[in-house]
């Protein structure tokens, strides 16, 4: 089943299951990657000590981490640690805010509901997100969000975004907050649910370029 669909801001359907291939960005993909080699093992959400990862500059602007927290029964998600690039789009730092209060009422019910599937069903959530900067250029916001428990709960959540336009530039400066995102991909990866190593090219084998 496809996970490509157009779903407006007050639409409740459920998320479409898909695996690691409806993921668009290469970065995107080894994060999961890394994840599934993690979650393989156990088969839960794997504790977010053992997610080490290699980042540069840039992919540290576009990442976010979060502490989930239960109060009253429900989750409340802390943002800990806030990209760069992400502050710009929303045009606030978040650091240290409860998200539902950081996003706002206007976006609140359109993103939220991404967060909370996560939590629910401790698996990732991938959506592409389709928004217009300033000047009216298409812009695709990729959102990729990685679950981690402590083995009875979904603590945290390390969010990574992409934003790329067909149009090639484009302006970021408030892109969350001009308009409202309209998802055309939303999907939780709940299929082939296992890390597979890149095949490796054996020494021995020819390598021919044409």
């Amino acid at each position: 089943m496809s996970a490509k669909r157009d779903i407006l801001p007050n639409d409740t359907a459920p998320f479409l299951g898909s695996s690691i291939e409806v993921v668009r960005a290469i970065q995107q993909r080894d994060l999961l990657n890394k994840w599934l080699s993690l979650y393989t093992p156990l088969q839960r959400a794997p504790p977010f000590e053992e997610f080490h990862l290699e980042c540069n500059e840039t992919d540290r602007a576009s990442a976010v981490i979060y502490t989930v927290k239960v109060e009253n029964g429900r989750p409340r998600i802390m943002i800990d640690n806030g990209g760069t690039r992400l502050a710009k789009a929303y045009g606030a730092i978040g650091i240290g805010r409860e998200l539902s209060e950081y996003l706002g009422p206007k976006l609140t019910p359109v993103i939220m509901p991404l967060y909370e599937e996560c939590i629910r069903r401790g698996l990732p959530v991938y959506t592409v997100s389709r928004l217009q900067d300033r000047d009216k250029r298409k812009v695709d916001l990729e959102r990729l969000l990685l679950p981690f428990s402590d083995g009875k709960r979904i603590t945290r959540i390390f969010a990574s975004f992409e934003t790329i336009s067909p149009e090639g530039h484009f302006d970021i400066n408030q892109l969350m907050r001009d308009r409202l995102p309209v998802d055309v991909v939303r999907a939780v990866i709940d299929k082939k649910l296992y890390f597979k190593p890149p095949p490796r090219i054996s020494p021995r084998d020819k390598i021919e370029f044409e």
